[in-house]
């Protein structure tokens, strides 16, 4: 089934189980949800990648910075119908399904909360605190 046939909550649960199911490991402390503007793609103005980073503060947003694992399948463009035009209607929104995702009791949400915390943001953002301990 490809992107135009579900919606974009199903892909972006399926993207991040396939990220997370191959693996994190034990350096990782903190899953960091990296925001970005894409330049020439249809249909997708923005773009989120995850990944781990090897520390966590809760008053430092740097600790995102201190990457130590990446997935496979890094980035996962985000379609405008989901997205909207503005950064910060494509925040709300991301931040929003990535809350609802960690409400569910199953494999993905317990390999994001067997950490310190996940945190989402535009990169060179401010970051915010999804779900910490």
């Amino acid at each position: 089934m490809n992107t135009c046939e579900q919606p974009f909550s199903i892909e972006f649960s399926q993207w991040l189980r396939r990220a997370l199911e191959r693996g994190v490991p034990m350096s990782v402390r903190a899953f960091a949800f990296n925001l970005f503007e894409l330049t020439n793609i249809d249909n997708a103005k923005f773009g989120v990648e995850i990944v781990g980073a090897g520390k966590f503060d809760q008053t430092d947003s740097d600790w995102a910075c201190n990457e130590v694992w990446e997935p496979i399948d890094r980035v996962l463009r985000i379609p405008i119908i989901f997205s909207g035009d503005a950064w910060d209607d494509c925040l709300l929104a991301i931040r929003s399904l990535l809350r609802t995702l960690l409400e569910i009791d199953d494999d993905m949400t317990r390999v994001l909360k067997s950490r310190e915390g996940v945190g989402i943001g535009f990169v060179d953002g401010d970051l915010h605190i999804v779900w910490c301990r």
